[in-house]
């Protein structure tokens, strides 16, 4: 078991404003400047990124589950049999001879300034401050898939994409249970809530495949198996 606190973010209000597909416009307004700006002044000193990962051995694939072992060298301790059960998409991890899973967030202050923001009326601010957040949640996602992929070069193997409970089709949110037992959540202050959800919310759980039968050695997406893709803001006329 691996934690990553030291993750460098830097974001721009053109950054801000081009993923909120604002680039597509002509001009932006100097109203829709100014909120980005400040947002990414609010944002960056609430960022508390922070990452937990392990790594284990795929000891066998069945039933649209994955069958896991422990390598017993990164202090993680697994029943006999544990799994988990990604769906029908499992063969994504068909090739996989090793898994690594993960928790990453940015922590919960940014998340409680977008609540404030919202409650004094300030919407423009807090849906800027809010999309501050989501990118830089990417930004850790980023920096640990950059991590699996230099882990797969050491071993000369190639990477699966990112797969994650709830937004990969057939893999429901309650399949965080199976996951997240994986992992020491509170080395990073997060929690899984009753309803299956991580605590602070700007927080992702995931899967990577690890194995020689991979072709490509980028973690790419999953977007058009995501349960999401046809509401996601970052997809919407982007013909992904």
């Amino acid at each position: 078991m691996k934690v990553l606190y030291d993750i460098p973010i830097s974001l721009t209000s053109e950054y801000v404003l081009q993923e909120q597909g604002r680039h597509r416009q002509k001009s932006v307004s100097s109203a829709l400047v100014a909120a980005a700006n400040e947002a990414v002044a609010i944002g960056e000193p609430l960022l508390a990124p922070a990452v937990v990962y392990d790594e284990f051995l795929v000891r066998d694939g069945a039933a649209e589950q994955v069958i896991l072992s422990s390598l017993g060298t990164h202090g993680s301790v697994l029943a006999e049999g544990d799994r988990l059960t990604v769906g029908p998409k499992t063969d994504l991890l068909a090739p996989a001879e090793r898994l690594m899973v993960a928790v990453y967030t940015i922590g919960p202050a940014l998340e409680r300034r977008v609540h404030a923001l919202e409650a004094a009326g300030q919407m423009l601010l807090a849906y800027m401050l809010d999309t501050v957040g989501v990118l830089a949640l990417g930004a850790v996602g980023g920096a640990l898939r950059d991590k699996v992929q230099e882990r797969a070069a050491e071993l000369d193997w190639g990477v699966s994409p990112a797969l994650s409970p709830g937004s990969l089709v057939g893999w429901p949110l309650n399949g965080q249970r199976e996951l997240c037992a994986l992992l020491p959540l509170e080395k990073i202050s997060v929690r899984l809530n009753s309803y299956c959800v991580l605590e602070p919310h700007k927080s992702v759980s995931m899967v990577i495949g690890l194995g020689s039968g991979y072709e490509s050695n980028h973690v790419g997406s999953v977007c058009r198996y995501c349960s999401l893709a046809g509401s996601c803001w970052r997809r919407r006329g982007d013909g992904a």
